[in-house]
């Protein structure tokens, strides 16, 4: 794997040099250039240059250019896949499924909806006065964006956040995690492959200090950052220097409520999967449970059975579930959640233990009972294979609970009512909500991804991701034949009357009071027939009958 910077479409090569590890056996798989402060103004000196040609290039070439990475990660699927699992420690199935796939889909969906996502949108003007009025909205590129990803899904999340930037019309500078640099390197081999025109995308793993020099860079029209809560207050901090437009993604503690009425063996397998699947390490996982008090101890036997089949090894090997985590930091983090719910009387019913018999950073998931409100695991961010069960005595005490927190990303909801899914969907206070499943929609590209509260700000993935990302402009053109309008100088007599009239006329109630304005109105008639068009009559006539 080539570890040499993209600049302009050129590989750098860096005195300094970052060495990746495998944490499953702890052994060099490579290194990767690290970038200077000057490499990394030059990154973004490129994405300035390349923002008018990329920004007016047709659509149909951008296509074009999306369906050719699409195909080139499709030849290379088996590649990426591998150096996925290498890097990041998670199964190779699993590294098929969630992270390839997802790309691959992502950049179908870019593909396909280009033009409908740049189509200026018509807006007829709700004021009568304004009805000669041609008005609509454009969707145009910011400008470069800088995108800072984390080491989780280090393929799936820059994929996705670089093709929307891409397809917005946006150039991009993309800083990927130091924990895996070299899938983010080969993400940009992907699409210089493709034939991205230079300085489109630009490559650079680079150290903390010279990330915030990026950030603070006034030529980074946008920020897209996937992260922990700490260090996105810091990026917004950095970017209200400039005031440059931010979309942050900080985490979750996502909730789900299962039901009494719930599919229990479908839950009870959606749980396992949704808590371990990535050794736990995804912003929406399922990071606590609660339960219907009535359906408790069955679900909790079937989740504890379920757990113990999982196969925790080398990510490699046919029928493993679960690889190592990913940094020796979190682990930590997940042994002090752990310790901290045992002091505090929280049962361990299974797992929470380090296999020796592997060199990396491994951890049997974990299943927990007892568990409250005052432990960490259940109102801090785990991020790892932890599965706390709660049970609640109604719904309105499970919403209670799930909305007890300072996140607010995702939710899943497990029940067979239509009616209930609907009640608790609607109060739970989350960017998404799931039904009889969780942590899908972050790869389905027409959905949305981002949360409230301390998750963060703005949105990405889909027409709606997409917005935020660009300058939503308004234009209104009024090509009418009149020297002058109603409402422009000079505002002597009989403007005021004719206005007070108007005020009557389209906002008053009583239609009575409505015909009395209209007729008052005729004895300024000389001035309003002046300044005012047949359309705009018409206008007025529709407010005075009725919309």
């Amino acid at each position: 794997m080539d570890g040499r910077l993209i600049i302009g479409n050129e590989r750098r090569e860096t005195k300094e040099k970052l060495v990746s590890k495998s944490p499953a056996t702890l052994e060099q798989i490579g290194e990767s250039a690290l970038a200077s402060a000057q490499d990394c103004r030059d990154a973004v000196q490129a994405a300035k240059q390349a923002f008018p040609a990329w920004r007016n290039l047709p659509l149909k070439e951008k296509e074009k250019l999306l369906r050719r990475a699409k195909t080139i990660l499709l030849e290379r699927s088996a590649d990426a896949a591998r150096l996925i699992s290498l890097e990041k420690g998670s199964p190779l199935t699993e590294s098929l499924s969630v992270e390839v796939l997802g790309s691959l889909e992502t950049l179908d969906y870019y593909a396909h909806n280009l033009e409908i996502a740049a189509r200026p949108k018509r807006a007829k003007p709700h004021v009568p006065l304004f009805a000669s009025k041609k008005s609509r909205f454009l969707f145009q590129p910011l400008g470069p964006t800088l995108i800072i990803s984390p080491w989780n899904f280090p393929f799936l999340i820059p994929f996705c956040d670089i093709s929307s930037a891409l397809s917005a019309g946006n150039t991009v500078i993309f800083r990927p995690s130091t924990s895996t640099p070299l899938v983010g390197l080969l993400i940009g081999e992907i699409f210089l492959d493709a034939g991205l025109p230079p300085g489109v995308l630009n490559v650079v793993t680079c150290r903390t200090a010279q990330a915030e020099e990026m950030i603070t860079n006034p030529d980074v029209l946008t920020i897209m950052f996937t992260g922990s809560v700490n260090t996105g207050k810091r990026v917004m901090e950095l970017a209200s220097r400039n005031l440059t437009n931010v979309v942050l993604e900080l985490g979750g503690k996502d909730p789900m409520i299962v039901c009494a009425d719930a599919d229990l063996e479908r839950a009870a397998r959606g749980a396992i999967w949704a808590a371990f699947m990535n050794s736990g390490q995804s912003c929406a996982s399922v990071e606590r449970v609660y339960v219907a008090k009535e359906i408790e101890k069955e679900f909790t036997a079937r989740v504890l059975e379920l757990t113990r089949m999982i196969r925790v090894g080398d990510p490699f090997e046919p029928g493993v579930d679960m690889g190592p985590m990913t940094t020796l930091s979190q682990l930590r983090v997940v042994e002090e959640h752990l310790q901290d719910a045992r002091e505090k009387g929280a049962a361990i019913l299974g797992g929470g233990e380090k296999i020796s018999e592997f060199p990396g950073y491994f951890i049997t998931p974990a299943v927990l009972s007892g568990v409250d409100h005052s432990m960490k695991i259940m109102t801090e961010e785990t991020f790892g294979p932890t599965l706390p069960i709660m049970p609640f005595s109604s719904l309105e005490q499970a919403v209670l609970l799930a909305n007890d927190s300072v996140y607010g990303l995702t939710a899943s909801v497990w029940t067979r009512s239509k009616r209930t899914a609907s009640w608790l969907a609607e109060r739970l206070e989350t960017g998404t909500v799931t039904v009889n499943d969780h942590m899908f929609s972050f790869t389905e590209p027409k959905a949305i991804w981002g949360g409230i509260k301390q998750t963060g700000i703005g949105r990405s993935h889909g027409p709606y991701g997409l917005l935020y990302l660009m300058n939503i402009k308004f234009v209104s053109a009024d090509f009418i034949r009149k020297k002058s309008q109603l409402w422009w100088y000079p505002y002597g007599k009989p403007k005021p009357d004719i206005m007070k009239n108007a005020l009557t006329l389209f906002h008053h109630e009583r239609k009575a009071k409505k015909i009395k304005a209209a007729l008052e109105l005729l004895h300024s008639w000389p001035l309003v027939r002046s300044t005012t068009s047949i359309r705009t009559f018409l206008k007025i006539a529709a407010r005075l009958f009725g919309r």
